[in-house]
């Protein structure tokens, strides 16, 4: 199970039930708006359709990600 916080609250934005925050962007199409997302592994993630307005990536593995 991975939850997804928003990153200024810590509040819970989604859940899912996978083994990673890849797959939890791809399978929701997550409304990641102001999610904590930092150091996360999203190489080769298709993220279209996802709203990331606020989101903080810093640090995150975004290599090959469909945008």
């Amino acid at each position: 199970m991975i939850s997804i916080k928003h990153r200024f609250t810590r509040a819970i934005l989604c859940e899912f039930d996978v083994e990673t925050i890849k797959h939890a962007a791809e399978n929701g199409r997550a409304d990641l708006c102001g999610a904590n997302l930092c150091e996360a592994n999203l190489c080769e993630a298709d993220l279209c359709g996802a709203n990331m307005r606020g989101a903080d990536m810093s640090g995150a593995n975004m290599r090959g990600a469909n945008l």
